[in-house]
């Protein structure tokens, strides 16, 4: 099964499925989640020392507002843990 084309709830899917036994083919659910894992991509970009913008995670509206002030807008705000969708 390749999970990449399915979207968010293939990718949400594969650890169950590969449990089972079905073959997940290309990106392996390691690397999957290195690149849903804010943290551990973050650590995977300074592991391969490959610039990245500036940014942290927030868990409430005024903490990212406190976060964008900080760092400086423009901002992107994205979910965590979320590659396909």
């Amino acid at each position: 099964v390749i999970v990449q084309f399915g979207g968010q709830t293939a990718l949400n899917l594969a650890a169950d499925l590969e449990e089972r036994g079905v073959k997940i083919l290309g990106t392996s659910l390691e690397n999957m989640d290195r690149a849903e894992d804010r943290d551990k991509f973050e650590q995977t970009l300074m592991q391969l020392e490959i610039p990245q913008p500036k940014g942290k995670t927030a868990t409430s509206v005024s903490e990212a507002v406190e976060i964008a002030n900080g760092i400086g807008y423009l901002v992107l705000v994205r979910p965590s843990y979320v590659l396909g969708g």
